[in-house]
């Protein structure tokens, strides 16, 4: 019988968000561009999808088209906090 080897790693989903937003500060590996207010900011669509219902919904609504690689959104939304939070998975 083989043995499963399992192993905890403290604060690894934090860890995860945090490099996935250093990344995303560099311009590594973001596959689009979400424009708040005149203001671009690059973006890892995974991210916003898993953690935003608006995002989500947006991108399966284009599943059988062209998923978008530029979203602009309202001008209510603030800059930092739209994707600062959900790419580094804390408040703002």
């Amino acid at each position: 019988m083989a043995q499963t080897l399992q192993m905890a790693i403290p604060n690894f989903g934090n860890n995860v968000l945090e490099c996935l937003n250093e990344q995303r500060l560099q311009g590594l590996y973001c596959d689009m561009s979400v424009v708040v207010k005149g203001h671009t900011f690059k973006a890892h669509r995974a991210v916003l999808a898993a953690s935003s219902s608006y995002f989500r919904d947006l991108f399966n609504s284009s599943a059988g088209s062209k998923t978008p690689t530029v979203v602009e959104l309202p001008p209510a939304v603030q800059p930092q906090t739209a994707l600062g939070r959900r790419q580094s998975g804390r408040r703002r």
